[in-house]
């Protein structure tokens, strides 16, 4: 055995999980992974029509079988693959949270008491719709340092028909908190080694991270920018609100004019992200209904 002359390269070894990502890519990992929530957030909230928000909590590193010791079921667990690289990952959402955006996705108030039990058929179809968007998502937010498609295997109910990685394999959890409606429960995404190591090696290649012992780098700026413009947010503009009976509603015909309480020349209002930002004036422009922004509301701090 060689003497070690530059203690500096010497770095702790774990026998027992001989694959670790450092704290710093698992750092860079969460940054991405808040940016993507943010995303999600909106989505939901619009998709939903009900504000949706989504916290993340703590990153970790652990075997398989602890992190399925600690799932109490019945849940509600989606197996995807990351297609080119190998294996599958999982998302686990609260029981109470799947029903909740699926009776939000059917039109219904969102406002129940849900028990925790497994999906209909019926339920399961349409909770894969909103996951593969999610999961459509998280592939734009990662698309400048890796391209892969994300696919929906299976919705399951007990990590026991999840394998995803072997007892003792190594898995890293990302747990989050979402509450829609005054509905709080846990988001979890577990991905084994084999799966989150391509990324953990893009982060470091795009600046991300960096190696143990070295000074922190921060992201490059275009690269940055690059992000923040493929965020997506929705723009909602009203052009009026009134009050009718259900008298009067059931009485309408083709033709009929129905009076708005706001003038025709008043500006209208301008929401992004359900949050109310600018003054507008309607009109057309190549063709196509749009506004045009006039100026901010008062009182607006955020810009």
């Amino acid at each position: 055995m060689g003497l070690v002359r530059d203690m500096g390269e010497v770095r702790p070894y774990d026998f027992q999980r001989p694959h670790q990502l450092s704290r710093l890519q698992l750092d860079a990992i969460t940054l991405i992974t808040e940016s993507y929530l943010r995303v999600a957030s909106n989505f939901l909230s619009s998709y939903l029509r009900t504000p949706v928000q989504i916290q993340h909590l703590t990153t970790d590193q652990m075997p398989y079988e602890r992190y399925a010791d600690n799932v109490k079921t019945p849940t509600v667990i989606t197996v995807y693959t990351l297609n080119p690289y190998p294996g599958s990952a999982l998302v686990e959402c609260d029981p109470v949270l799947a029903l909740s955006i699926i009776d939000r996705a059917l039109g219904g108030p969102g406002l129940g008491k849900y028990p925790g039990r497994e999906l209909t058929e019926i339920e399961q179809t349409i909770f894969r719709r909103v996951m593969d968007r999610l999961l459509e998502l998280m592939r734009q937010s990662w698309g400048t340092m890796v391209s892969f498609e994300p696919r929906v295997e299976s919705v399951e109910y007990s990590p026991a028909f999840a394998q995803i990685a072997g007892e003792n394999d190594l898995v890293m959890v990302l747990r989050q908190q979402m509450i829609i409606d005054g509905h709080r429960g846990h988001l979890i995404w577990v991905w084994p080694y084999a799966s989150i190591q391509p990324f953990a090696v893009a982060v470091s290649r795009h600046g991300w991270g960096r190696d143990d012992g070295a000074e922190m780098v921060h992201p490059k700026q275009k690269e940055m920018m690059r992000h923040v413009a493929r965020a997506s947010i929705s723009a909602r503009v009203i052009l009026g609100r009134t009050e009718i009976t259900l008298g009067e509603f059931s009485q309408l015909k083709v033709g009929d004019a129905i009076v708005f309480k706001n003038r025709y020349d008043q500006p209208l209002t301008l929401s992004l992200s359900n949050a109310d930002k600018f003054q507008c004036v309607a009109g057309k422009t190549g063709g196509h209904l749009a506004v045009r922004v006039v100026g901010k509301l008062e009182g607006d701090v955020d810009g």
